[in-house]
Formats: structure tokens, sequence, C-alpha cells
């Protein structure tokens, strides 16, 4: 058999053997059952790599304006966590300085 180790009975795939089993179910007239019996591949498995396959390819051939959406929430995000971290900052020093005069004093 070709693809990841074994471990325990359990099969380990690529990414690109995912790929190229999705793709051998999409390109020829083998069955599910048949390609599940080729890989010793449990269907229900098969069936979710198929279903990530195809909405992975729907985003990759959207116009492109759930990407843009995608990076403009990280965009705001990232301000978020970097105002917080400013904060954060701000009050570290704060607690810093009052731990010096304390020390001092």
């Amino acid at each position: 058999m070709q693809g990841g180790s074994k471990e325990n009975n359990t099969r380990r795939w690529t990414p690109e053997d995912k790929t190229r089993i999705v793709m051998e179910s999409l390109t020829t007239n083998i069955t599910v059952a048949e390609l599940c019996r080729k890989y010793n591949l449990n269907p229900h498995v098969f069936y979710n790599w198929k279903q990530k396959f195809i909405e992975g390819g729907k985003i990759a051939l959207s116009s492109g304006s759930s990407k843009d959406n995608i990076n403009k929430d990280l965009e705001i995000e990232n301000e978020h966590l970097k105002k917080i971290i400013g904060e954060q900052t701000i009050a570290i020093d704060a607690f810093k300085k009052m731990l010096e005069t304390g020390r001092k004093g």
C-alpha cells in the first residue's frame, strides 16, 4: 500500500495522498466501495476528504470576496491585539515604577 505509515492500525495519510485518492474517485469509473477497499479506507473518512476537497475548491474559485473578508477580519483582530499589547506594556511599566519607588522608600 502507498501513503502514510501504520500506527496501531491507524493510517496517517498525507495531504497529497488524500488529494490523489479523491482525484482518483473523480477521474475514474471506480466505485467508492472499490476505492475504499483498494486503500483500506473507511468510506466515512473518504467522504469527509471529498467534502473538504470540494469546499476548498469552491473557496478557491469564489470571486475572492471571502478571502478579502478574511484578510480584513485578520487585520482588525491584529490591530485589536496590538492595542491590548500596548495597554499591557503601559500597565507593566507602571507596576515596575511602583515597585522601584517602593523599594527605595
